[in-house]
């Protein structure tokens, strides 16, 4: 049976081990306790920039430090990176977005640290922002998001022109996103080893429109296609 939090915190209706009390509660600030199987902190990011006031920082409308193609800010010599940094257009690709994760704090302080001293791995590691990838593992299942794998920025497309392929297994689930036939982004769950392909028909803009739903298909091995 379905196990739902009680936003009056009651004893849980339906069968279940540790029937009448749940493993975890949440009060908020009004008193209110909730209970619930599990609590997920999603509370997102602001740049801590407030302490820049006065200065001669350029700060970006999200509130972080406007940087360049190699991380500089608008103060000469200054760099910035991870929560604090925007990043500039100039350096990222159609299917990047910035979200401030920790694998895109490592990024760019890896690329800043780089451009610093002007090294010629600097040229290279600028590519990783053309594509937008994040790896982590969620309730013990290993999650990769690929490319604009929400439809971010896409928001003014006509609706026809965006198409989602998905498929679920026993242990794995796969989305894609296709904008006019190209992929544009990709949802992986479990060991679904389509990650590779993915990121190669992504960045590659080929047309799949012809494939339909069958790109899903799990008796089709893509890399036999588009490896």
């Amino acid at each position: 049976p379905g196990r739902a939090a009680r936003r009056d915190g009651k004893e849980r209706e339906g069968e279940g081990e540790g029937e009448g009390e749940w493993p975890i509660y949440a009060v908020l600030s009004n008193g209110e306790k909730i209970g619930a199987d599990y609590v997920i902190s999603c509370i997102g990011v602001a740049p801590n920039t407030s302490w820049l006031e006065g200065c001669d920082f350029d700060i970006a409308e999200d509130g972080g430090l406007r940087v360049d193609e190699t991380m500089q800010t608008s103060v000469p010599d200054v760099y910035a990176a991870g929560d604090v940094c925007t990043l500039s257009e100039a350096i990222t690709g159609p299917q990047f977005f910035q979200i401030r994760l920790w694998s895109q704090a490592r990024m760019t302080a890896e690329f800043a640290a780089h451009c610093m001293v002007n090294t010629k791995e600097a040229e290279f590691l600028d590519l990783c922002f053309d594509l937008f990838t994040h790896i982590t593992y969620f309730f013990g299942r290993k999650v990769i998001l690929l490319g604009l794998y929400d439809g971010q920025g896409l928001g003014d497309e006509p609706e026809d022109d965006v198409v989602l392929y998905s498929r679920a297994t026993e242990d794995t689930f796969a989305r894609v996103l296709l904008l006019r036939g190209r992929m544009q982004g990709a949802v992986l769950v479990g060991e679904t080893d389509l990650e590779e392909v993915c990121e190669n028909l992504i960045l590659s803009g080929i047309d799949l429109s012809s494939y339909g739903p069958e790109l899903l298909d799990p008796e089709v091995e893509l890399e036999d296609y588009f490896d």
